[in-house]
């Protein structure tokens, strides 16, 4: 015969179970900490949506981007201190370098192709050269 303690406990014991088993999801969320020709490049990626925030040194401000990832390109918006528009990001196989392609929805016929580039911090230095490109990371 079982008695009401030994039910109750089997019970608890069993939701205790399935809580902890339901809460040891996988982090699969990837960051990412670009340099780029205007300054620092943060970026999270998780699964196929991709949010990112990078400083503008010459207006001393914040710009976002925000899209969805297929393969290694993202396709969202951007939005900053000089406007909001459309934005393409195309990475490498490994995510270590990206360029990227913009349009302001001020002149959507204008496209700026391969205008934005970002690589990984090599080191702790607060900027470096790479194929004639000066990347900053602060």
């Amino acid at each position: 015969m079982i008695n009401k303690t030994s039910l109750s406990c089997f019970f608890f014991s069993l939701a205790c179970q399935l809580f902890y088993a339901q809460t040891e999801v996988k982090n699969t969320v990837i960051s990412k900490n670009y340099c780029t020709e205007i300054g620092r490049f943060d970026l999270l990626i998780d699964s196929d949506e991709v949010a990112g925030a990078y400083y503008l040194i010459h207006k001393n401000a914040l710009g976002g981007v925000w899209g969805r990832l297929k393969n290694q390109v993202m396709t969202g918006r951007w939005h900053d201190a000089d406007g909001k528009g459309d934005i393409i990001i195309t990475f490498t196989d490994d995510f270590n370098f990206f360029t990227a392609d913009y349009r302001s929805d001020d002149d959507q016929d204008k496209w700026y192709r391969d205008s934005w580039h970002g690589s990984l911090r090599p080191n702790a230095s607060p900027s470096f050269d790479k194929k004639g490109i000066t990347y900053r990371c602060e």
